[in-house]
């Protein structure tokens, strides 16, 4: 009795792990295609030249906390700033709050393989930011659509998967929080010399 059903785990598990790298391949395949497909004119900016600045992040609370300090930052700098998060969950936590520049999407607003369908993502996809952050450090599908989909200028994230789409990428320990990230954003964001 007991053999049997842990063949059925096994074979469970091993159907599950099958079915999630399908769905990579085929997400993969589809990033590649929209790559290709976005046309828009990519420019280098920083901090001093930048008018208008998206931030794409999955939501946690230790990332909510630094992305609402982030935002006030570059606000007071007089950048326009747009944040879409990603909630893992099918609805949104009590603590995330949705402002005019603050918008969100659920794992219910995705299909099979991770694709949004939301208009929240279809309108900040369109926005032309001057630069989109990406805060993403793992292989979340949803948010690596919405960065190479991305009519931003110029797309700034971190070195975390194969075939990423930006165009300034920031090389960060894998242990590095948020807070790590944002510095290294700001720093070279302001350094950097706009020819």
């Amino acid at each position: 009795m007991f053999g049997s059903l842990s063949f059925l785990v096994s074979l469970q598990f091993i159907s599950t792990t099958m079915f999630d790298g399908f769905k990579r391949r085929v997400g993969s395949r589809i990033i590649t295609k929209q790559l290709a497909h976005v046309t828009c004119k990519r420019r280098f900016h920083n901090l001093s030249s930048a008018k208008s600045i998206g931030l794409l992040y999955l939501y946690s609370d230790a990332t909510e906390r630094e992305i609402d300090s982030f935002m006030r930052f570059l606000a007071k700098k007089g950048i326009k700033v747009t944040a879409l998060a990603y909630i893992a969950e099918t609805s949104a936590p009590l603590l995330f709050r949705v402002a005019d520049n603050k918008k969100m999407f659920c794992k219910t607003q995705t299909n099979w393989f991770g694709k949004p369908h939301a208009d929240e993502v279809d309108s900040f996809i369109k926005t032309p930011f001057d630069i989109l952050i990406d805060f993403n450090q793992s292989k979340n599908y949803s948010l690596q659509y919405i960065a190479a989909s991305s009519h931003a200028a110029m797309r700034v994230g971190r070195l975390a998967y194969n075939n990423n789409p930006y165009e300034f990428i920031i090389s960060m320990p894998a242990a590095a929080d948020d807070d790590a990230y944002i510095r290294q954003v700001e720093q070279y964001l302001q350094t950097i010399q706009i020819a």
